[in-house]
C-alpha cells in the first residue's frame, strides 16, 4: 500500500488535499437523513448499520464525514491504479488527473455526497469497486475477483435496493462465455442467484426483527407517485376495495386541483412539465399528496405499503402505455437527450459486437460493462422516479473515463507509429 502511494504521490497529494477541503465543509443533513440516524423501518439495512457502528466509535458526524469521504476517494483513487492494471498501461500524470477528477465529480459538484448523511456515500465507493472486480475477474479469470464482487453486489443491494439490476452483469461476461465456448460453468451461472435470493432474505429478516413483518423494505410511497401522475379518473372503478377508491379518490381529486396530472388540459403538451418540473412534481405527489390521502384511512404501515403498492400497480396496467411514454422520457431526457442517447448506444453495440467477434482488448470490457451498468441503473431508478443527478452519479464517471481512456490509447498508437 505504501509503495503503491509512493508509485502515485501526485496522485495521492490531490487525493488528500481534496479529503481535507471537503472535510472542512463538515456534514450536510437533508430531509431523508434522519430516517438514516434513527434507523427507521423505511430504510435499508446496512447504511444505519454503518452509521451506528461509526457514531458508536466516535459520537460525532463529522467523523462519519471523514470515514465516508475516505471510502470514497480512496475508492477514486484505486479505480485509476485498476484501469492501469487492466490496460497493463503507465499512465502519465496528466491521464491519472482527468480520470481521479472524471470520477470524484459527485464529491465536488453539486450532490457533495461525501458530506452528506444519505446511502450514497457508501454505495457510490462499493460501487466503483465492484465494477473493478468485474473488470478484473473478467480479464485474469480469478475466483477471488469473482467472490468480491459477489460480496459487493451483496452489500450494494442490502444499501439501496434499486441495485438489484447489478448482478446483471455477471450474466453479461457468462453470455459471452456460452457464445464463444458453447458452454458454461454452472457455479458461475448459480452464484449470483444465490446471493441476490441472500440479499432478498436478509432485508426480510432485518424488516420481521423491526416491524414482525416477514416483508421488503416498504417503498409505497416511492412507487404511487409515477401512477398518480398518469392515473385517470375512471381507474378508480378498477379497484377492489373501498379504501383503495377512497384513497384514489382523494389523491387524483388533490393532484387535479394543483394541476398536476398528465391528462390535464394545460398539460397537454407532455413534454413540457417533465424534464423541467416533474422532479417537483414527483415529489409533491409523493409526499403532499399522498399523505393527505392517506389520513384518515387509519393504516399502519404495512397495510398502507400494501394498499399503495396494488393501487400502483392497477393503475399502471390500466395506463401501460402512458407509463411506457413517461419512463423513455424519464430515461432520455436525463441521460442528456437524444444524442447522448444514441452515443451510449454506440458504444454498447460496438463493444458487444468485437467482443463477440474474440477480441480480447479490456478496453472493451471496461466500456461494455460501464454502458450495461448505465442503462441498466436509468432503467431500473426511471420505473417509479425521476432519474435525477444523485440516482444517476454511478457510471457518468466511468462513461467519461472510458472516453479519456480511448483518447489515449489513440494517441499512444499514434505515437508508436
Amino acid at each position: 500500500m505504501i509503495q503503491t502511494l509512493k508509485q502515485y504521490k501526485f496522485l495521492s497529494a490531490l487525493c488528500c488535499a481534496a479529503l481535507l477541503i471537503l472535510i472542512c465543509q463538515g456534514p450536510y443533513l437533508h430531509s431523508d437523513s434522519v430516517g438514516y440516524l434513527e434507523a427507521s423501518s423505511s430504510r435499508g439495512l446496512f447504511y444505519p448499520l454503518f452509521l451506528n457502528i461509526c457514531r458508536s466509535i466516535w459520537n460525532n458526524l463529522h467523523w462519519v464525514i471523514f470515514v465516508q469521504l475516505l471510502l470514497g476517494l480512496g475508492a477514486c483513487f484505486y479505480v485509476v491504479v485498476c484501469f492501469e492494471k487492466l490496460l497493463d498501461n503507465r499512465f502519465d500524470n496528466i491521464l491519472q488527473i482527468s480520470l481521479f477528477i472524471a470520477l470524484v465529480f459527485p464529491y465536488v459538484g453539486h450532490t457533495f455526497i461525501g458530506n452528506t448523511i444519505l446511502t450514497e456515500p457508501l454505495t457510490y465507493p462499493l460501487f466503483l469497486m465492484f465494477f473493478c472486480q468485474l473488470l478484473l475477474w473478467r480479464k485474469f479469470e480469478s475466483t477471488c475477483h469473482f467472490f468480491i464482487a459477489l460480496g459487493l453486489a451483496l452489500f450494494l443491494m442490502l444499501t439501496r435496493k434499486q441495485f438489484g439490476y447489478i448482478f446483471a452483469g455477471f450474466y453479461l461476461w457468462i453470455f459471452l462465455d456460452l457464445i464463444h465456448r458453447k458452454k458454461i460453468k454452472l457455479r458461475l451461472f448459480l452464484l449470483p442467484i444465490v446471493f441476490f435470493t441472500a440479499s432478498l432474505f436478509l432485508e426480510k429478516s432485518y424488516m420481521y426483527v423491526k416491524t414482525g413483518h416477514f416483508i421488503g423494505t416498504p417503498a409505497g410511497q416511492f412507487i404511487i407517485a409515477s401512477p398518480l401522475y398518469i392515473a385517470k379518473v375512471s381507474d378508480i372503478d378498477l379497484l377492489k376495495t373501498p379504501r383503495q377508491k377512497q384513497f384514489l379518490s382523494k389523491a387524483l381529486k388533490e393532484r387535479d386541483i394543483q394541476k398536476l396530472g398528465m391528462h390535464k388540459e394545460n398539460y397537454a403538451n407532455f413534454s413540457w412539465p417533465y424534464p423541467k418540473k416533474f422532479e417537483v412534481i414527483h415529489d409533491i405527489l409523493r409526499y403532499e399528496i399522498t399523505t393527505k390521502a392517506l389520513n384518515g384511512l387509519n393504516l399502519g404501515l404495512i397495510d398502507s405499503e400494501k394498499l399503495l403498492s396494488e393501487v400502483a400497480v392497477t393503475v399502471l396496467k390500466n395506463n401501460f402505455v402512458d407509463f411506457l411514454n413517461l419512463y423513455y422520457r424519464n430515461i432520455i431526457n436525463n441521460m442528456g437527450g437524444y444524442y447522448y442517447f444514441y452515443l451510449m448506444c454506440c458504444t454498447f453495440f460496438v463493444c458487444l459486437w468485437k467482443l463477440v467477434l474474440k477480441e480480447k482488448n479490456p478496453l472493451l470490457y471496461f466500456g461494455l460493462m460501464a454502458t450495461s451498468l448505465h442503462f441498466l441503473n436509468y432503467g431500473a431508478v426511471a420505473i417509479f422516479l425521476p432519474v435525477i443527478q444523485r440516482f444517476a452519479i454511478y457510471t457518468n464517471g466511468l462513461m467519461i473515463c472510458f472516453w479519456l481512456l480511448c483518447l489515449h490509447l489513440m494517441f499512444v498508437s499514434k505515437e508508436n507509429d
